[in-house]
């Protein structure tokens, strides 16, 4: 995930506003308690945004909040006590793609930035295992699914094509495996979304570096417009076979307001 998946708070009331940071906070919390205290800064608002979907449809249970001190805040914040396995899930989802990031990057990198990743491998190996050894499946397909992105960029292949490994993770992470799911639909469509994202707005420097961009040849602004309004598009018609909860305007602010702020910032040059 890289980030791209927000809340527009200006659209959300209060109530709604709430709960998104209490999510957010309770993931920080349950990071700390599973994976110490160094994973607490992996934490982003995509996991946040997985968090609040898997409570939607997980099987209901009575929220109860308990007020926990969070040394970054230096105050007391709101932490559900419920849906241990959700955040368990996710936490564990967290790591292990964190994990493949850093193998990834020493693949990729040299010399001094090699080695920033290879200590950073011994850092989180064992974080990984514990989450790896939860997930095992999910594990494989996400490892499979980095390796073939490699494979399939240094083969310069159609932007279709070279967005499916991403896609299909995010598919597979978003319905535990299961692709026959509209949540397997839902994640797969974000997925190819986020890929896209991330495409855009790297272009300018992969133009310079010479780094595979599915956009670097032949695509229009008008073009890059159409395949993300596409892809968004698409998951948002997912999203509506996807079972409702308490959390859904704060997912349908995500979906239909968030995506569309962060994707005008990046096709107007605006995030990197």
């Amino acid at each position: 995930m890289f980030g791209y998946i927000k809340a527009d708070l200006t659209k959300l009331s209060k109530e709604d506003t709430e709960h998104y940071r209490t999510v957010y906070c309770t993931l920080c919390n349950s990071l700390k308690k599973n994976y110490g205290v160094f994973s607490r800064y992996l934490l982003n608002y995509d996991i946040t945004f997985l968090a609040m979907l898997k409570i939607n449809t997980a099987q209901r249970e009575e929220e109860c909040v308990e007020a926990v001190y969070c040394p970054y805040k230096m105050k007391r914040c709101n932490c559900l006590q419920s849906y241990e396995q959700v955040f368990l899930y996710c936490c564990a989802v967290l790591i292990i793609l964190a994990y493949e990031k850093i193998l990834d990057n020493i693949r990729d990198e040299h010399y001094f930035k090699k080695i920033f990743y290879l200590i950073l491998k011994g850092i989180f190996y064992r974080k990984y295992r514990k989450a790896y050894q939860l997930y095992p499946d999910l594990g494989d397909k996400i490892r499979q699914n980095m390796i073939l992105q490699a494979q399939t960029e240094e083969a310069a292949s159609s932007t279709d094509r070279a967005a499916h490994p991403t896609a299909d993770s995010l598919g597979l992470i978003f319905a535990e495996n299961d692709t026959n799911s509209a949540l397997y639909r839902f994640g797969y469509m974000l997925g190819r979304w986020i890929y896209f994202m991330d495409a855009a707005d790297d272009l300018k420097d992969d133009i310079k570096s010479g780094n595979y961009n599915p956009f670097i040849s032949g695509y229009s602004a008008q073009d890059m417009e159409h395949i993300l309004n596409f892809s968004i598009g698409e998951a948002a018609q997912a999203f509506c076979a996807i079972p409702q909860g308490a959390y859904t305007p704060v997912l349908e602010n995500i979906i239909y307001e968030g995506t569309n702020t962060a994707q005008e910032r990046v096709l107007k040059g605006e995030l990197k």
